[in-house]
C-alpha cells in the first residue's frame, strides 16, 4: 500500500470549519486499463492521508467511465476500446473489506467507444443501465441490483445526413453522455457530432426506451455534458420546475435552458435563457483552444449567490507557475482551470453569473466530482496522470488553490466516483 500524508490544508485560506469527514473511498479509472481504489482519511484537524488500496485491471484495456450504485454496492466500468475494435462493460460487487476491493461479476463485449452511463431506478425496484457510445450508439441493459449481473435490452445506432459545421469532429453522431432527467421518465443524451440533445422515454414497467423528438442546439457547438437543476429543491420548496445546463465542447460555452415537458410522455423542449463562455469573462488568447469537459451542480446554496455550477476547462493553461500538488516537489507547474458560476435565486431572470477561475492542478481535467456535502473536490487530470483533492467552502463556494492530497502515475485518468459508506450525493 502506498500512501501520502499532507500537513498543509486550504481550510485557513477558505475560512471554513474543519471538513466533517473521517474516511471515504474513491474509485478512479484510467485509459491505462485500471480501476484504482483510494482511501481519503482526515488526520487531526489540518491534514489528510490519501492511500492507494487496490488496483484492478478487469476493465482493460481503456477504462473510460465508472458508474457507482452505492446503495447496492455495485460498480460498473466502461472500457472504451481505443486500442481494440470493441468496447466492454464490466460489473463488480464492492467487497466489504478495508481495501474496498472489487469482485468481478460479469464482463461483456459491447459496441465500440462507450464513454458514459446512467442508472434508472424503476419504482418497482428494477434497474436499467443506459450507455452512451461515442461511436454513434445507445445501448441499454437490465441490471439485477442484488447481484450486479445484467442482460442486454436494446441498441440504437444513430445516423446523420451530413457532417456538421466542424467537419473534423462532426462527421458522424457522437453521443457523449446519458442522463436520467429529474422526473425519472427520460434519458437525455447530448450528441457532440450531431448538435442534438436526444430524448428517450423510459417505460418504468418494461424498461424499454423509445425515442422522442430530438432537440437542436447551436450548429457547430458540439454539446458534451449537461446537468439538471430542479428549482427550489435545495431550499426545501420544490416548485416542480426544471432547468438544464449544457457544456458544449466545440464552442466552449455553458448554456442554461428552461425544460418544458410535453404532455402524455411526449418528450421535452428547451427554452434558452443564459449563455456564457465556459471559461468566464477573460479575454486572454490562451482560451482560443479551450475545450470544456465536465459540468456539475454543487450541493446546497451559496450565501447571497444562489446555486453554484462548476466547469472543468482543458487545453488552456491560464495559470502559470502554480504550486506543485506534490509537496515533495518544488517544481512549479502550469494548470488548466476550473470555472465557477452561480444561478441567481431569481434563476432565469438573471441567468448565469461568472464567479471566477481556480487552478485545476494540472493538465486536462477530463472529469471531477464532489463528495456528498460538497466540501471536497476530486479532479482527474488526464494528461498529468494524476488525481488531486481540493477543498471547497460550502459557505462561499471558493475552491482552495492548494491540493490537500494527490496521487500521480495513474496513466490518463478518465473518471472518479466517491464511496462514502452508504451516503449518496444529491
Amino acid at each position: 500500500m502506498l500512501s501520502k500524508i499532507f500537513t498543509r490544508s486550504g481550510l485557513a485560506l477558505l475560512g471554513a470549519a474543519p471538513v466533517p469527514i473521517s474516511s471515504a473511498k474513491l474509485y478512479v479509472s484510467s485509459y491505462a486499463g485500471t480501476i484504482t481504489t483510494f482511501d481519503l482519511a482526515r488526520v487531526g484537524n489540518a491534514s489528510y492521508q490519501f492511500a492507494r488500496l487496490d488496483t484492478n485491471t478487469g476493465c482493460s484495456p481503456n477504462a473510460s467511465w465508472l458508474q457507482i450504485d452505492v446503495k447496492h454496492r455495485n460498480l460498473f466500468c466502461l472500457d472504451e476500446g481505443i486500442t481494440v475494435g470493441n468496447g466492454t462493460l464490466t460489473s463488480f460487487k464492492i467487497r466489504d473489506d478495508q481495501k474496498g476491493s472489487l469482485s468481478t461479476v460479469k464482463h461483456t463485449v459491447i459496441p465500440n467507444a462507450p464513454v458514459n452511463s446512467a442508472i434508472f431506478n424503476s419504482p418497482n425496484g428494477s434497474q436499467l443501465l443506459a450507455v452512451a457510445h461515442y461511436a454513434w450508439a445507445l445501448t441499454t441493459w437490465k441490471v439485477d441490483p442484488a447481484t450486479a449481473s445484467y442482460l442486454p435490452l436494446q441498441s440504437f445506432n444513430f445516423t446523420q445526413p451530413k457532417a456538421g459545421p466542424n467537419a473534423a469532429r462532426q462527421a458522424a453522431p457522437h453521443p457523449h453522455q446519458v442522463l436520467v432527467d429529474p422526473t425519472n421518465r427520460y434519458l437525455v443524451i447530448p450528441d457532440l457530432g450531431s448538435d442534438l440533445i436526444r430524448i428517450f422515454y423510459i417505460d418504468p414497467h418494461t424498461l424499454q426506451v423509445s425515442p422522442r423528438p430530438s432537440i437542436n442546439v447551436t450548429p457547430g457547438s458540439g454539446p458534451r455534458h449537461g446537468v439538471f437543476h430542479r428549482l427550489g429543491r435545495r431550499s426545501g420548496i420544490d416548485s416542480g420546475e426544471v432547468d438544464f445546463y449544457l457544456v458544449s465542447e466545440l464552442s466552449s460555452t455553458l448554456a442554461g435552458y428552461q425544460v418544458l415537458y410535453f404532455p402524455n410522455n411526449g418528450g421535452m423542449g428547451l427554452n434558452p435563457f443564459g449563455f456564457v463562455h465556459a471559461w468566464g469573462s477573460s479575454n486572454d488568447p490562451i482560451f482560443s483552444g479551450n475545450a470544456p469537459a465536465e459540468v456539475i451542480l454543487a450541493p446546497g446554496a451559496i450565501a447571497n449567490q444562489g446555486v453554484q455550477l462548476l466547469v472543468s476547462n482543458r487545453n488552456a493553461t491560464f495559470f502559470k507557475d502554480v504550486k506543485n500538488p506534490d509537496p515533495r516537489n518544488s517544481t512549479q507547474i502550469d494548470s488548466d482551470t476550473l470555472a465557477s458560476f452561480t444561478i441567481a435565486k431569481d434563476g432565469r431572470k438573471s441567468g448565469l453569473e461568472f464567479r471566477g477561475l481556480s487552478p485545476a492542478g494540472g493538465s486536462f481535467p477530463r472529469h471531477f466530482s464532489l463528495n456528498c456535502d460538497g466540501s471536497l473536490l476530486a479532479v482527474g487530470l488526464q494528461n498529468s496522470g494524476r488525481v488531486i483533492i481540493l477543498e471547497r467552502s460550502t459557505a462561499t463556494g471558493v475552491i482552495g488553490e492548494d491540493a490537500v492530497a494527490d496521487f500521480e502515475g495513474l496513466g490518463q485518468v478518465t473518471s472518479i466516483v466517491w464511496d462514502e459508506g452508504g451516503r449518496n450525493g444529491d
